[in-house]
């Protein structure tokens, strides 16, 4: 479990190196064609090939709504591990990049293997950052079953 436990935060370690060495976009784009690739290895949703392509994204990692949202929020820290009940609780460390009170609304969706929906997303949580400050975001899974997870941030 502890093995478990360390693959599933160094997971997360290089998927987010992994993006930022690739440039994966934080906020997903809707174009024509676009480029499948993020890097060998790096778990990603992806658009099959029917009506408006949509850049990769990249899973086991945060995904911004919005330009404005990513230019409020940095995401200091992820990490995922699993629980004594086998499910999974990921946890990211947020600070406001603002200086102003800010509220962003934030959910968690978990994957299987396959990249697989394991439950329902879960509820958007408003979380409430104030100036320079951070903030820390939790989300538990239900099913033991997940091997992925993304976590959406959703501006005001």
């Amino acid at each position: 479990m502890k093995r478990l436990a360390q693959a599933f935060g160094t997971l997360g370690l290089g998927v987010l190196l992994a993006s930022c060495a690739t440039q994966a976009p934080l906020v997903a784009q809707c174009k024509g064609q676009v480029s499948r690739t993020l890097g060998a290895g790096t778990p990603a949703l992806v658009g099959v090939s029917y009506g408006t392509q949509a850049t990769p994204i990249p899973l086991n990692s945060v995904q911004f709504s919005s330009w404005e949202a990513e230019g409020s929020v940095s995401v200091q820290q992820l990490a995922a591990v699993r629980t004594a009940t086998r499910t999974v609780a990921v946890t990211a460390q947020f600070l406001s990049c603002s200086n102003r009170d800010t509220a962003v609304h934030v959910r968690t969706s978990f994957f299987d293997t396959q990249q697989i929906p394991t439950e329902p997303s879960s509820a958007w949580q408003t979380v409430y950052l104030h100036p320079h400050m951070m903030t820390a975001y939790t989300e538990r899974s239900t099913s033991p079953s997940v091997a992925h997870y993304l976590i959406e941030i959703m501006g005001e």
